[in-house]
């Protein structure tokens, strides 16, 4: 893990899913446009969606797949983010591969923030940790429902 668990700035973390109870998960959808949340955001599940919309991943033909991280990240009452680190990456990554990520995340950083909160959430998310669970499945194989 080493450098991936290092603190840094908003500007180079982005995010996929918030919840309050722990990491939760995004596995990797059709491509699709980022797009800004519009807001306000008024409850948790507006979070998460807001920053899945922000969320592109990097292009398939320049990764291998598989790439997990969980970034945990804090936020202003304003909806700002405002601190955060890397606190798990798949291990063996390429540094290639890995700047390909990260540059997908600081594009959804900066994309997402400020989220355009409503004042009551805003309160209620200020200066806490949320975990972020990003995971590329993207050349994974789908199983058959027939088994």
């Amino acid at each position: 893990m080493g450098r991936a668990a290092a603190a840094i700035g908003a500007a180079g973390l982005a995010l996929a899913v918030a919840g309050l109870g722990g990491p939760s998960a995004v596995s990797a959808q059709p491509p699709r446009r980022a797009v800004a949340p519009k807001g306000p955001l008024r409850t948790l599940t507006d979070v998460r969606r807001a920053i899945r919309g922000c969320w592109q991943w990097p292009p398939l033909r320049e990764v291998r797949g598989g790439m997990e991280l969980t970034v945990l990240l804090s936020f202003k009452s304003d909806g700002e983010i405002f601190g955060g680190r890397i606190t798990y990456e798949t291990p063996n990554v390429s540094r290639y591969e890995r700047t390909l990520y990260y540059r997908s995340l600081a594009r959804a950083v900066t994309l997402c923030s400020p989220l355009p909160v409503s004042r009551s959430l805003g309160a209620a998310i200020a200066g806490r940790p949320f975990y972020f669970h990003l995971l590329d499945t993207r050349k994974q194989r789908k199983a058959s429902r027939d088994g």
